[in-house]
């Protein structure tokens, strides 16, 4: 007996402890988002009809979703966030039933037919990529609203996840997580607030100069939204060479750069820290690679056209591809070396602390500077150097993570590329892990022109659901929640329990 009520009392932590309360947490918050979206975006069409069915199912879907939310108001005060469990948790919770819930409105107003391709771009405007099936010129006001709204709020999302979350449960993989109360005010409400202020700020600036450079007022807020969020979703089909226009261009160049940066670094600027901004090691390898990849591609590349043109369209590609926003203005036919600094740039992504993703050039100094010191080791055994990043020294504990996590992002890239292949036998390797490589890092359509125009199954539509996902929450989190699903699946059919649940060790 005493052994039964022993099991049963730890069933019952370890449900508690595996998300029930984050799960519950999620749904509330993602019903709220996904109701404030459909509303506001049902809205835009509603008062001329054009949108027709679409509208009337944003509008009753998000009136719904926003009454269950109100009346449940008084649970969110029951959610806390103090261990990376629960913070992995609630992350992890939140897209899935954000993605659950549009796929399901996506199917209900007729935009979609197939449940796959529902997910796909559900995934894609949540994890704010922008790969995508559809014709954003073909779609009611409505839609394409709604699926700006959601790469912006994945954006500010993600923002909150690296400098507010993460840092109070005191653990990830975010390099950003270590120093974020540094940065902002210590108190995490505060700290929302000034992230807010600044994100909400640069989405009005953008707004403002697109509409100065000729762009119309929609046009303009819809790609303010997916700029600032490093999204990359437009409303046209060609995305921005359907504006032929260099102002917008350069703009969007200034934006995008910006978007990639650690929003830190602004912070700074905004603040007079110009200390704190000389002595970031970051910040200098991100605008080597930022103009060295411009040079690079001017040099090397085959533009064509007067001098002014060829030098904005490498920096345009560069600051598409290092932001992880993925916005096209010509095509991404490039020579086999132009490719590979193509896919070096959106393999590492932004700083930390950036809406974007990919390895991150923070990521990319800490393995610099390893690799350098076991060079060294290796001819003086002596040798004992530790490793600075920014004037902050890098633990061991830290490098050991950096060796995994690089594993591992190189295995799921391969193995994405692998099931893309088998998804479309027209798919070259290269292309595949174009496409597979895009997708985790968030980058919206790959630079390859097969991976643009090519339409995979549900093999290929669910992997790269499944990349973007992953690529969002970051590795190791996503490692997490797949031993704690592993776990309670473990439970619920085989009665078994484990002393506790997943270490939190391991983030």
């Amino acid at each position: 007996m005493r052994t039964a009520t022993l099991k049963f009392n730890q069933m019952r932590n370890f449900k508690n402890s595996n998300g029930l309360l984050s799960s519950y947490g999620s749904m509330l918050y993602a019903s709220m988002t996904l109701g404030a979206i459909s509303l506001v975006a049902g809205f835009a069409d509603y008062p001329s009809g054009a949108g027709g069915r679409v509208s009337l199912v944003l509008l009753i879907s998000g009136f719904s979703l926003s009454l269950f939310s109100v009346f449940n108001l008084k649970n969110l005060k029951n959610i806390e966030l103090n261990k990376p469990s629960e913070v992995f948790s609630f992350s992890f919770y939140f897209i899935l039933i954000f993605i659950a819930f549009q796929s399901a409105l996506l199917l209900a107003s007729g935009v979609v037919d197939t449940i796959d391709v529902a997910i796909l771009e559900s995934a894609s405007g949540i994890t704010t990529t922008a790969i995508s099936t559809l014709n954003p010129e073909t779609l009611p006001t409505s839609i394409n609203l709604s699926r700006s709204l959601t790469q912006w709020v994945g954006g500010l999302g993600a923002l909150f996840y690296v400098f507010v979350a993460t840092p109070i449960s005191s653990s990830g993989d975010n390099p950003s997580a270590a120093y974020a109360p540094k940065i902002f005010s210590r108190k995490p409400v505060k700290r929302m607030q000034e992230i807010s202020i600044l994100y909400i700020g640069l989405t009005i600036c953008v707004f403002a100069a697109l509409n100065v450079a000729g762009m119309g007022l929609f046009d303009s807020f819809a790609h303010s939204l997916t700029t600032s969020s490093t999204g990359g979703f437009s409303t046209k089909v060609s995305s921005i060479s359907s504006f032929q226009s260099g102002p917008i261009e350069w703009v969007l160049i200034c934006a995008m750069f910006l978007g990639g940066l650690n929003l830190g670094i602004i912070w700074w600027i905004g603040r007079k820290k110009l200390q704190s901004i000389k002595s970031n090691n970051e910040l200098r390898l991100y605008l080597v690679m930022f103009f060295g990849g411009a040079a690079l591609f001017w040099l090397k590349g085959d533009f064509v056209g007067p001098f002014d043109y060829q030098v904005r369209d490498a920096f345009f590609k560069v600051s598409s591809l290092l932001s992880t926003t993925g916005y096209t203005n010509t095509g991404w036919e490039f020579s086999s070396g132009i490719s590979a600094i193509a896919l070096l740039l959106l393999a590492t992504g932004g700083m930390a602390g950036s809406p974007g993703s990919g390895f991150g050039v923070h990521r990319l100094i800490e393995l610099i500077k390893y690799l350098r010191r076991e060079l060294t080791r290796k001819y003086n055994r002596q040798a004992i150097r530790k490793i600075k990043v920014s004037g902050e020294v890098v633990n061991e504990r830290e490098l050991d993570k950096l060796q995994g996590y690089t594993a591992i992002f190189i295995f799921i890239i391969a193995t994405g590329s692998f099931l893309l292949s088998l998804d479309s036998e027209s798919l070259q390797i290269e292309d595949s892990i174009a496409v597979s490589l895009s997708a985790f890092v968030t980058a919206g359509p790959p630079i390859t022109e097969a991976g643009l125009t090519n339409e995979y199954g549900i093999l290929g539509n669910s992997t790269l659901s499944v990349l973007m996902v992953v690529g969002r929450l970051s590795i190791l989190p996503a490692a997490y929640m797949v031993l704690k699903l592993s776990q309670t699946i473990k439970l619920n059919f085989r009665g078994l329990l484990p002393n506790e649940g997943p270490s939190d060790e391991i983030l």
